[in-house]
């Protein structure tokens, strides 16, 4: 595998963990301080997490059926 590739591969790992952190902090101040804000950038990063965890599920599945061929 390049260098580039596994490269990659691990700021996708970085990004999920960047969002994570980001949604928990939100999540926090709209539950326990009641901020309305927070609620929509918690949401925001929720939606975020989604597509690309989507995006990062379609490229494992496209490698798996590459490494098949």
């Amino acid at each position: 595998m390049k260098v580039q590739q596994k490269q990659k591969k691990m700021n996708k790992v970085t990004e999920f963990e960047r969002l994570l952190e980001s949604f928990k902090e939100d999540y926090v101040k709209f539950t326990e301080k009641g901020n309305k804000a927070a609620a929509t950038r918690a949401r925001k990063a929720l939606q975020e997490i989604r597509n690309l965890a989507k995006d990062t599920r379609d490229e494992i599945s496209n490698s798996k059926r590459e490494m098949v061929s």
